[in-house]
C-alpha cells in the first residue's frame, strides 16, 4: 500500500494542487526555498491521517483556509488516494477496492470525513488507518522538524516512556484501570447484598403468622365460591332454554320473511331493470331527435348548396354553348387563314426566287459600269494633274498626300468591317438563342391540354373522395351520438354506485383510502407505490351465494389496506400524520399477517369459508387471517352442531354468527347495502364506463381524422383548380414571350440585311480605295506629262461613250430588281399578317377548350350535391321510424313499471311489518344471549371450583342464598388479612435464595479480577521487555549502518528502580550509549556532537519503524543536522528500505536527491504554493538557489 496521489483545495498556501503523473510507491523527495510551502504539504497529508487537527475551534479552522487573490472558499478539503491493491485498507462492506481515498472537508461549521465517497466518522478513520499498521502508539512514521532534536534532548525517563508507548502498555494501564474500577464496584455490591439479606430475614418471621390467618380466609372463599357456582349454573340453565324456545320459534318465521324478502328483491331488482330500460329508450329517443335535428339543417344547408351548384351548372352551360359557337366560327376563320398563308408564301417563294436571279445580273451590270466609271474618273483625274501641276516634284508631292489619305481611308474602313462583322455574328448568335427560345414556350404549350386533362381527373377523384368521406364523418357522428349516449347511462349508473357505496361504508373510511392514494402520489416512490396492494375488498373474488357470509365475517379489514411488510405500513401512517390527511386505515402487513386456516372438512352441510374465496397466493397468510377460522353453513340448526362438534366459529349463508364461546349475532340485513356487491358492480362499472370512454374518444379522433382529410382533400381541390388557372396563365405567358421572341426574330432579321448592305458598300469602298492608290502609285512611278497625246484623249471618249451606254441598260436593270422588292415586301407584311392573326386564333380556340374543363366540374359538383341530398332524406326517413318504434316501446315499459311498482309497494309493507317482528325477536334473542354469557362470564370468573361443589348442587336457591349469607359475613370478619401473604413469603424466601446465589457470585467475581490484574501487570512486563530487545537490536543494526565503520557499537540500557514492590515499574528510563568506532570511546549522548547526536537520533528512530512498520513514512528536514558522509548513510538505508515501504522526504541537501526516484519542487508565487514534477538537475539547482538566498539573508541580518 502506498499514497498514489494528493489532492489540495483551499489548504494553507496551497489553492489547487494534484499529482496527474501520481507519487513514487517508493521514495519522493521534495525540495524548495524556505517558505514555499513544504511544511504546509506535510500538514495537508497529517491533516487527514494524523490527530494533530483534531477537534478544531472555529480559528483554528480558519487558519487552514487558503489567503490569496480572488473570492474566498467557503470550504476546503485534502484528499489521499492510497493505492490498496494488497487489500490493506479493508472499508465495512467493500473488502476488495483496488483504491482508498480518504478526503476530509471543513468548512466554517462543517468537519466531516469521506472513505470512497461514504461518510465516516473521525474515529472510524483512525481505527481504518490503525487495521492498516497505523498505530497511534508509534507517531514516528510522520517525522517533523525538530523532531529529531526532541528526541536527542529527551530525558532518559521520556525514552524508557517511548519505549513503553512503542510496546502498547497504553493499552494493558487501560485495561488495568478499568479492572480496579469494576473491583471497587463488585466490593460495594457485596455489601449492599449483605444488608439486604438480613432486612429480608426479619420480613419472613412476620409473614409467618400472617399466613395462618390467609388460610381460614381460604376457606371460606372457597365454600363461597361453590354456593356462586350453583346460582350461576342456575341462571345459565334457564337462559339456555328460553334461547332454545326462541330459535325454534325464529326458525319456523323466518322461512316466510325470507320469500317475503325474495319477492321484494326481485321487484326491486325487475323496477330497476324498467326503469333503466326506459331511461336508455329515453336516451335513445333524445339522440335520435338530436341527430334528425342535425340531418335538417345538413339539409337546409344542401339545398344552399344545391341552388348554388344548379345556378353554376346553368351558367357553365350557357357559357359552353357560346363557346362552342365562337368555337365554331375561330375554326373556318382559321382555316381560310390557313389556305391565304400557303398562297401567299408559295407566291413569295417563286418572286423571291426570281428576285435573286435579276439582282445577280443587274448588280453585275451595276459593279461593270461602276468599274468603268471610276477608271474614267481616274484618267480624268490625271489629265488634270498634267494640267495643274507644273513640274514632277509638286505631282508627286500631291499623289503621296492621295496614296496616305486613301490608306487611312482603307484602314478606317477595315476596321469598320470588323465592327460590322462583330455585330452581325451577335446578332446571329441572338437569332441561335431565339430560335431555341422558341422551341421550349412552344413544346410547353402542346402539353397544357395533356396536363389540364390530368388535373381534371385528379379533381373529380378528390370530389368523389370528399363525397366518400362526408358520408363516413356522418357514418361516425352517429356513432359517437350513440356511443355518447352509453357512455352518460354509463355515467348515471356509476354515480348511482358511488353513492350506494358511500352510503354502505363509513365516511372515515373511505377518507383514509383517499388519503392514502393522495400520499402515494405525492411521495412518487415507486418502491413504496409496489409494495402497496390495495383494500383487502378489491384482492378477493367470492363465490356467488356467500358474499353475506363473507362480509359480516370480516366487517370492516375488507378495507384493511394490504402491504408488503410492516415498516412500509409505518411510513405511510408517519406520512399520513405528518401531512394531517383525514380519515381513518389500517393494514394488513404481510410479513406479520401469517394465519393459517383451520383443518374444517367439507361436507353437505359444513364447508371452510375460506374455500369460497379466490386470491392470488401471495395474499394467502392475509386471506387465512380473516377467514381461515370460520365455516359456513345454511342454517342455525347446522350451526349450532358444528360449534360442538368443531369448536370453531360458524356463519350461516344468511349472516348469522355462532362464536365457538356460545356469542350469536344475526338479524335482519338489507342486501341493497351488501360492500361486496356495490364494489363489484362498481368496478364493473367503472370498467365498462372508461372502455366506453376509450371508445368515444377513439370515434372522436376518428371524426377529426376524418375532418382533417376532408380539409385534406377540399385543399387538394382548390391546388388542382389553382394548377389549372396558373397552368392556363403560364400557357399564355409563354405564347406571348413566343410573340415577342418572332417579332424580335425579325427585326434582328431586318438589321441583319441592312449590315450586309452596310459590309457591301465598305468593301466597295475598299476595293476602289485600293484600286486608286494602286494607280496613285503607278503614276508616281511614271514620268511628269504637261499634257496628254491625240492618242489617249480618242481612249478618254471612247471609255466616256461606253460608260454611257451601259449606264442607261444597267438603270433599266435596276428599276426591274426595285419593282421585285417592292411585291416581295408586299408578300412579306402579307404572311406576317396573316401569322399573327393565325396565332391569335388558336389562342383563342385553346382557351375556349380550357374553359371547357370548368363547365364539367360544375356539373360533377351538381351531381354530387343531389346524390348526398338523397342519401339526407333517406336517413332522415329511417330516423322518423325509429322514433315512432322507441317512443311505443317506452309508453309500454312505463305501463309495466307502474304495475310493478304497485306490486312492490304492498310486498314492501309486508316486508316492514316482518321486520319489525325480526327485530322484537333479535332484541330478545340478545337479552336472553346477554344474560347466558353474563352467567357463563360469572362461572369462568370463579375459576377451579373445590370438591365440595357437589354438597350444594341439589339445593334449592333458596338455601343457596342463605348458605352465601353466612359465608360473607364470616369473610367480612377476615376483611383485614393479608391476601399476599403466602406468595409474599415465597417470594421472599425465593429473592433470599437470589440474593446469597449473587453474594457467591461476587465472591469468585473477586477472585476473578484480582488475577485478571495480575495477568494484565505480567503481560505489560512482558511487552516491555520484548519491545525492548526488538528496538535495541534493530537500534545496534542500524547504527552500524549508518556509521559504517567495523568497531562502531550503540547500545540501548534499561535503568533500574531499585524498588522491591511488584506494583512500582522495574525501570525508570533508558540511556544511550555509543561508540563510533576507530578507537573511539564509548559516550553518552552528553558527550557527543550535535551532528552525532541527530544521528543516533535517526537511528532510534529507524530501529521504531522497523519494530512497528508502517506502509509509508514523512520525513521533513530529518538530515539538516548531519554531515555529508552521515546525509549519504541515510540516503542509503533509505533506498534499501523503500522496496517495502514509501517515503516522502523534504531536505535541503543534495545526497537525498541521488536515491529519489521522484523529484518534486514547491514554487511559490502570489501568495500561493505549487508542487511540479522536476529533474534531479533541477532539483540541485533548485537547492543551490535556496542556499544562496539562505546565505544572503543571514549576512543581511549580521549587517
Amino acid at each position: 500500500m502506498f499514497i498514489k496521489n494528493i489532492i489540495i483545495s483551499g489548504f494553507r498556501s496551497y489553492r489547487e494542487q494534484s499529482f496527474p503523473d501520481g507519487l513514487s510507491p517508493k521514495t519522493n523527495v521534495i525540495v524548495g526555498k524556505n517558505g514555499s510551502g513544504k511544511s504546509n504539504f506535510f500538514a495537508a497529508i497529517q491533516f487527514v491521517l494524523n490527530e494533530k487537527f483534531v477537534n478544531l475551534r472555529a480559528a483554528e479552522r480558519k487558519e487552514l483556509f487558503h489567503v490569496g487573490s480572488g473570492r474566498p472558499a467557503l470550504s476546503i478539503f485534502v484528499e489521499i488516494v492510497f493505492d490498496n491493491s494488497d487489500g490493506r485498507l479493508v472499508i465495512p462492506g467493500r473488502s476488495e477496492e483496488p483504491e482508498v481515498r480518504i478526503r476530509r472537508t471543513v468548512g466554517l461549521k462543517q468537519d466531516e470525513f469521506r472513505v470512497n465517497d461514504r461518510k465516516f466518522s473521525a474515529s472510524d478513520v483512525h481505527q481504518l488507518l490503525e487495521s492498516a499498521g497505523f498505530s497511534s502508539s508509534n507517531p514516528y512514521y510522520v517525522v517533523e522538524q525538530g523532531k529529531i532534536v526532541s528526541l536527542v534532548n529527551m530525558s532518559e525517563e521520556d525514552r524508557y516512556q517511548l519505549i513503553k508507548d512503542v510496546a502498547g502498555t497504553k493499552v494493558y494501564e487501560a485495561r488495568r484501570s478499568e479492572s480496579e474500577k469494576i473491583l471497587a464496584d463488585t466490593k460495594l455490591k457485596q455489601t449492599q447484598i449483605s444488608d439486604s439479606i438480613n432486612d429480608l430475614a426479619e420480613r419472613l418471621k412476620e409473614l409467618d403468622a400472617e399466613t395462618s390467618e390467609l388460610k381460614r380466609f381460604q376457606d371460606a372463599d372457597r365454600e363461597k365460591r361453590c354456593i356462586e357456582y350453583c346460582i350461576f349454573n342456575t341462571e345459565l340453565e334457564n337462559a339456555k332454554e328460553s334461547l332454545q324456545k326462541l330459535e325454534d320459534d325464529w326458525s319456523k318465521k323466518s322461512l316466510a320473511f325470507s320469500k317475503t324478502y325474495d319477492t321484494e328483491e326481485a321487484s326491486e331488482q325487475e323496477i330497476a331493470q324498467l326503469s333503466q330500460k326506459v331511461v336508455e329508450v329515453s336516451t335513445q329517443i333524445t339522440r335520435l331527435e338530436a341527430e334528425k335535428n342535425t340531418i335538417e339543417n345538413d339539409l337546409s344547408a344542401l339545398t344552399s348548396k344545391q341552388a348554388i351548384a344548379d345556378l353554376d351548372a346553368t351558367d357553365a352551360a350557357g357559357r359552353t354553348a357560346r363557346n362552342n359557337r365562337e368555337c365554331e366560327h375561330l375554326q373556318k376563320e382559321s382555316q381560310q387563314l390557313d389556305k391565304t398563308l400557303r398562297d401567299s408564301t408559295a407566291d413569295l417563294e417563286k418572286k423571291r426566287s426570281l428576285f435573286q436571279a435579276k439582282e445577280g445580273t443587274a448588280k453585275e451590270k451595276f459593279d461593270e459600269v461602276e468599274t468603268q466609271r471610276k477608271v474614267l474618273e481616274r484618267l480624268q483625274e490625271r489629265r488634270n494633274r498634267s494640267k495643274l501641276f507644273k513640274n514632277k516634284s509638286d505631282r508627286d508631292r500631291w499623289l503621296t498626300e492621295e496614296i496616305e489619305k486613301n490608306q487611312s481611308l482603307i484602314a478606317k474602313s477595315q476596321k469598320e468591317l470588323i465592327s460590322v462583322s462583330q455585330e452581325m455574328a451577335r446578332i446571329e448568335k441572338e437569332s441561335a438563342d431565339l430560335q431555341s427560345q422558341m422551341s421550349m414556350p412552344q413544346l410547353s404549350t402542346t402539353n397544357v391540354d395533356q396536363s389540364l386533362q390530368e388535373h381534371e381527373k385528379k379533381i373529380k377523384s378528390a370530389l368523389l373522395k370528399r363525397d366518400q368521406l362526408n358520408q363516413e364523418r356522418r357514418r361516425i357522428w352517429q356513432c359517437v351520438h350513440e356511443q355518447e349516449s352509453v357512455v352518460q347511462r354509463l355515467d348515471e349508473v356509476a354515480r348511482n354506485t358511488k353513492h350506494q357505496w358511500e352510503r354502505a361504508v363509513r365516511h372515515d373510511i373511505r377518507q383514509g383510502l383517499q388519503s392514502l392514494q393522495e400520499i402515494l402520489l405525492d411521495m412518487r416512490n415507486a418502491n413504496i407505490s409496489a409494495a402497496v396492494h390495495g383494500p383487502l375488498i378489491d384482492l378477493i373474488r367470492v363465490e356467488e351465494g356467500y358474499k353475506t357470509a363473507v362480509e359480516i365475517t370480516a366487517g370492516n379489514t375488507l378495507f384493511n389496506v394490504v402491504v408488503d411488510s410492516f415498516d412500509v405500513s409505518t411510513t405511510l401512517l408517519a406520512e399520513m400524520n405528518k401531512r394531517r390527511k383525514p380519515g381513518r386505515i389500517s393494514f394488513f402487513p404481510m410479513d406479520t399477517c401469517k394465519g393459517k386456516p383451520r383443518d374444517i372438512m367439507s361436507t353437505p352441510e359444513c364447508s371452510p369459508l375460506l374455500s369460497k374465496v379466490s386470491y392470488d397466493e401471495r395474499f394467502g397468510g392475509v386471506v387465512a387471517e380473516v377467514f381461515g377460522r370460520t365455516a359456513v353453513v345454511a342454517s342455525l340448526e347446522a350451526a349450532t352442531e358444528v360449534v360442538k362438534e368443531l369448536q370453531c366459529d360458524v356463519i350461516t349463508i344468511d349472516g348469522d354468527q355462532l362464536g365457538r364461546r356460545g356469542g350469536i349475532t344475526g338479524g335482519f340485513i338489507d342486501k341493497q347495502n351488501m360492500k361486496l356487491p356495490i364494489r363489484e358492480r362498481e368496478k364493473d362499472v367503472g370498467g365498462k364506463l372508461r372502455a366506453g370512454r376509450a371508445k368515444l374518444d377513439s370515434l372522436c379522433q376518428e371524426v377529426a381524422t376524418v375532418e382533417q382529410q376532408i380539409t385534406e382533400v377540399l385543399n387538394e381541390i382548390e391546388a388542382l383548380r389553382s394548377q389549372n388557372v396558373t397552368t392556363e396563365m403560364e400557357a399564355d405567358v409563354r405564347l406571348r414571350e413566343s410573340r415577342l421572341i418572332e417579332d424580335r426574330k425579325a427585326r434582328l432579321a431586318t438589321l441583319k440585311s441592312n449590315l450586309v448592305a452596310t459590309k457591301k458598300a465598305v468593301e466597295s469602298s475598299v476595293a476602289s480605295a485600293t484600286a486608286s492608290v494602286r494607280d496613285l502609285k503607278k503614276e508616281l512611278k511614271e514620268d511628269f506629262k504637261s499634257s496628254w497625246t491625240p492618242q489617249e484623249e480618242s481612249e478618254l471618249e471612247k471609255l466616256t461613250e461606253g460608260i454611257a451606254s451601259a449606264r442607261v441598260a444597267s438603270s433599266a436593270m435596276q428599276v426591274e430588281v426595285l419593282q421585285l422588292a417592292t411585291e416581295i415586301q408586299l408578300l412579306e407584311d402579307t404572311v406576317r399578317h396573316v401569322g399573327r392573326r393565325k396565332a391569335v386564333v388558336e389562342d383563342r380556340l385553346r382557351e375556349l377548350n380550357w374553359s371547357k374543363h370548368t363547365s364539367s366540374a360544375a356539373g360533377g359538383e351538381q351531381a354530387a350535391v343531389k346524390a348526398e341530398s338523397d342519401l339526407l332524406l333517406a336517413r332522415l326517413r329511417k330516423i322518423d321510424d325509429e322514433i315512432n318504434q322507441s317512443t311505443r316501446e317506452r309508453e309500454k315499459l312505463q305501463a309495466h313499471l307502474d304495475t310493478v311498482s304497485t306490486k312492490r309497494f304492498g310486498a314492501a309493507r309486508d316486508l316492514q311489518e316482518r321486520k319489525d317482528v325480526a327485530d322484537k325477536t333479535q332484541m330478545q334473542r340478545s337479552l336472553l344471549v346477554q344474560r347466558r354469557d353474563e352467567a357463563l362470564q360469572k362461572i369462568r370468573q370463579l375459576g377451579v371450583l373445590p370438591q365440595s361443589v357437589a354438597k350444594y348442587e341439589k339445593a334449592s336457591l333458596g338455601k343457596l342464598m342463605y348458605h352465601l349469607k353466612m359465608v360473607n359475613e364470616e369473610l367480612k370478619k377476615l376483611s383485614h388479612v393479608n391476601r399476599k401473604a403466602i406468595d409474599q413469603h415465597a417470594v421472599l424466601q425465593e429473592t433470599m435464595k437470589d440474593l446469597k446465589s449473587q453474594q457467591e457470585t461476587l465472591t469468585r467475581e473477586l477472585e476473578s479480577i484480582y488475577e485478571l490484574i495480575e495477568h494484565l501487570d505480567a503481560k505489560k512486563e512482558e511487552a516491555i521487555e520484548r519491545t525492548y530487545k526488538q528496538v535495541q537490536y534493530q537500534f545496534e543494526e542500524v547504527f552500524k549502518q549508518l556509521v559504517g565503520a567495523e568497531s562502531c557499537s550503540a547500545a540501548l540500557q534499561l535503568v533500574t528502580s531499585g524498588s522491591v514492590d511488584k506494583r512500582d515499574d522495574p525501570f525508570t528510563g533508558a540511556r544511550i550509549r555509543v561508540s563510533f568506532g576507530h578507537g573511539a570511546p564509548v559516550s553518552n549522548l552528553d558527550q557527543l556532537s550535535g551532528g552525532q547526536k541527530s544521528l543516533v537520533a535517526l537511528a532510534l528512530i529507524f530501529a521504531i519503524q522497523r519494530c512497528d512498520p508502517a506502509p509509508f513514512y514523512l520525513f521533513d528536514e530529518i538530515d539538516a543536522a548531519l554531515d555529508a558522509e552521515y546525509r549519504t548513510a541515510v540516503a542509503k538505508l533509505m533506498e534499501r528500505q523503500s522496496d517495502d515501504c514509501q517515503f516522502l522526504v523534504a531536505s535541503f541537501k543534495t545526497e537525498i536527491l541521488d536515491v529519489a526516484d521522484k523529484v518534486l519542487g514547491i514554487f511559490f508565487h502570489n501568495k500561493m504554493s505549487r508542487i511540479q514534477t522536476i529533474s534531479k538537475e533541477e532539483g540541485v539547482k533548485l537547492l543551490k538557489q535556496a542556499a544562496v538566498e539562505d546565505r544572503k539573508r543571514l549576512r543581511e541580518e549580521e549587517e
